[in-house]
């Protein structure tokens, strides 16, 4: 519930009931870290916990206070265990969204806090894989913040980075023998109006007992407003164009 949202506002809300279709589509964990997630407020927040909570979606990146949001939450799947940590930007982010000691919020991107937490992830799970929402809107490269984030993360023991918010794909770097993946584009979303804002990616990671074994790319396009479509291979060369992989060893 909340307010009428007028023409031409960025506030973003969702009905009770799209959680069952998240389910439904085998979504096991989703990251609440960007910075749409306290568009109508603390309260609403706390219904999305409550709401993920009872379809028996994980949820990372925002939690009822700080230590929660700051938390990893861990998945155990054929014998390996994953544990996810999520961060936002607070550059374009009111900085009232970040949880508190006592109030429930996001969890923003914050390198001591991010250290500490991949560090403390690292030893309640076999891999750990770090969402962050950051980068230039519309930018095809990433840019120093994220580069700076992201490798720290591999450094202090992620396995992986997988970035989002720039509403288009970036570049891929093979990072000391780690992936990071700056942005994956849109996948569910109402951006029409150019042909990079309909494109996105869905990444299949393989692992194995030493980490990441292998992964493939498929290329994604939205139709007729927030409808992805995987595309043939033919038709993703354009994209997977865009998202080149450089290998880079610190």
């Amino acid at each position: 519930e909340g307010r009428a949202i007028k023409p031409g506002e960025m506030l973003f809300r969702s009905n009770p009931g799209l959680e069952k279709e998240l389910k439904a589509s085998n979504f096991s964990i989703v990251s609440l870290a960007n910075n749409h997630t306290l568009n109508f407020g603390r309260s609403a927040l706390t219904e999305t916990f409550q709401y993920l909570n009872e379809v028996g979606i994980k949820y990372v990146g925002a939690g009822i206070n700080l230590e929660q949001a700051y938390s990893p939450t861990i998945i155990k799947i054929n014998n390996f265990s994953f544990a996810f940590l999520a961060f936002n930007d607070i550059d374009f982010t009111p900085e009232s969204y970040g949880a508190t000691e006592e109030l429930p919020g996001i969890a923003f991107m914050n390198e001591e806090r991010m250290v500490q937490a991949v560090k403390q992830a690292k030893n309640q799970a076999d891999f750990v894989i770090v969402s962050m929402h950051s980068g230039y809107e519309y930018h095809n490269e990433p840019n120093e913040k994220q580069k700076r984030f992201a490798r720290l993360a591999i450094k202090s023991g992620a396995e992986m980075v997988i970035g989002h918010h720039p509403h288009v794909v970036q570049s891929i770097e093979k990072y000391n023998d780690k992936y990071i993946f700056y942005s994956l584009g849109n996948f569910i979303f109402d951006q029409m109006w150019s042909e990079e804002t309909r494109e996105g990616a869905i990444i299949k990671v393989i692992f194995d007992k030493s980490g990441v074994k292998d992964f493939e790319i498929k290329a994604t396009k939205i139709y007729d407003y927030c409808q992805p479509d995987i595309l043939s291979s033919k038709e993703s060369e354009p994209i997977l164009k865009r998202m080149p992989v450089e290998t880079i060893f610190e």
